[in-house]
């Protein structure tokens, strides 16, 4: 169901360029009516009844906070959103009192502000609506696709997908991948609210294969893989070629699946299209002898944090030299095994660092094989490891001075002088959570404190935090919090 949207603009070209650049339907919205003036606007309102109302404030005749007023007493609970210039900001904030939801500065307006808005729209809309059917969200109670999202295979799923014929630019398949654990934690309901392609729902146009992997038919130059990456952090994305229709669907599916070894590589937060797939060469060496006796050296050594600084190396060398990632995990994983010493071998280890073993060649990027690697070394040479709990508290010290900063894993392992996988491990094992959870909890509730106080914009608050993208900090603080910065604010 779309949102019915009504917009008032009295300058026929900021009209004309909103109804024809913004994705209107991309994002779950249809323009139901448009007007040039506040009396023929508040007639249409009568008329249509629309779900959003986008007004302009300076109009002939009725202005725009007259037509708001109007408006108000007709319906109190419909979305408004104003287009202001610069002269009628001082017009825009009386708004306030109608409970007008966005303010838009129309004279420097950018599709990246319009498509913001009509996120938060869209979410604020079908949130009131659950309220409304006592907590039952529209998707779950309204739609069936929920349903698409059973685990199925690519083959039997191209057998029974139909699509109506119609004419576009073209389709790209589109492979997601995120951490097993991250996918079993995630509440599906939830994560197709905040999808921002409502017809690839509508249309059935994805599912999860037996991998978990999800699965989506975008539309080309309509459906942009871009935005799925900054909705859902922590996840590959893997973009065949174009193709023309539903008969060339399995050759893009081919190409996708073909990628995830490029992700190996590229990590997470990372698209990879087909069109630049690295050309493998599966000739060369996957280490050179020399790289092997220094890493059986250093095993010897039972020094954790120098092996992953050796592996870390090892892994940009075969990077450089385009080594297929099958083949270095098997190489790696053969060559730990035979050479770390039988005296850390106790009975518990072998357990554990064979599983590891098995996970490894699951992994589906290096970090993550890194980070396994880590916690298996840790493991089996915990013995002989002097105490770390000086460098985790250091570490938690320099956060606590330098969180309005940027902070990496990166940087906050070399504060420490550890190998940032190796740091990560210890962390987790101490505190319980991972380095930049901690970092992320740290700012929020930095975050929390500043909005208690209630001094600054939320703006102002994000970047004092170290969380500059506004659109970021609300995701990371509702993540952790249960609600936005807003919400919080309004609470107190």
């Amino acid at each position: 169901m779309s949102i019915r949207t009504m917009l008032v603009e009295d300058e026929w070209l900021i009209r004309e360029a909103l109804l024809r650049t913004v994705p209107w339907e991309q994002y779950g919205f249809e323009i139901a009516g448009q007007a040039s003036n506040g009396k023929d606007a508040l007639e249409m309102f009568i008329q249509l009844q629309p779900d959003v109302v986008i007004t302009d404030i300076r109009m002939p005749g009725m202005d725009g906070l007259e037509l708001i007023g109007c408006i108000r007493e007709i319906s109190p609970t419909v979305l408004i959103c104003i287009l202001s210039s610069h002269t009628d900001f001082g017009l825009a904030r009386q708004g306030i009192r109608y409970g007008v939801f966005e303010y838009l500065d129309k004279l420097n307006l950018s599709s990246g502000e319009v498509e913001h808005c009509l996120e938060r729209l869209y979410d604020t809309f079908h949130k009131k609506l659950s309220e409304q059917s006592g907590g039952t969200s529209l998707l779950a109670a309204s739609q069936p696709e929920v349903r698409i999202l059973e685990l199925q295979s690519p083959s039997a799923w191209l057998k029974q997908f139909r699509l109506s014929a119609r004419a576009c630019a073209g389709w790209r398949w589109i492979i997601m991948l995120m951490d097993r654990e991250i996918w079993g934690q995630t509440d599906i309901h939830a994560w197709l609210e905040e999808f921002p392609y409502p017809a690839v729902i509508a249309e059935r146009r994805l599912f999860v294969d037996t991998e978990q992997r999800l699965h989506l038919i975008l539309e080309d130059e309509i459906e942009a893989p871009h935005l799925l990456l900054e909705r859902y952090e922590d996840t590959g994305i893997l973009i065949s070629s174009r193709v023309a229709g539903p008969n060339e669907w399995e050759k893009a599916y081919r190409e996708a699946e073909e990628l995830q070894a490029d992700l190996f590589y590229t990590g997470w937060n990372h698209m990879v299209e087909y069109e630049h797939k690295r050309i493998y060469q599966m000739s060369v060496p996957v280490l050179q002898a020399q790289q092997e006796e220094n890493l059986i050296a250093l095993l010897a050594g039972a020094n954790a944090n120098a092996i992953m600084d050796c592996l870390d190396q090892l892994m940009q060398d075969a990077e450089r030299r385009s080594v297929h990632p099958k083949r270095l995990v098997q190489a790696l994983t053969m060559l730990l095994t035979r050479n770390i010493p039988g005296r850390y071998f106790h009975q518990e280890h072998i357990a554990a660092w064979g599983e590891t073993i098995s996970l490894a060649h699951s992994c589906t990027t290096a970090r993550q094989f890194m980070e396994r690697m880590s916690a298996a070394l840790r493991t089996v040479m915990q013995d002989n490891e002097r105490s770390v709990t000086i460098d985790v508290e250091s570490a938690i010290r320099y956060v606590q001075q330098h969180y309005p900063e940027k902070i990496t894993l990166g940087r906050l392992a070399g504060a420490v002088h550890l190998n940032p996988n190796y740091f990560s491990t210890l962390f987790k094992e101490q505190t319980g959570e991972t380095p930049m959870s901690f970092v992320a909890g740290f700012r929020v509730e930095k975050a929390k404190e500043l909005l208690r106080r209630k001094e600054g914009s939320i703006q102002e608050i994000a970047e004092q935090v170290g969380l500059h993208n506004l659109s970021h900090f609300s995701r990371v603080f509702k993540k952790m919090t249960g609600k936005t910065p807003s919400e919080y604010r309004g609470d107190l």
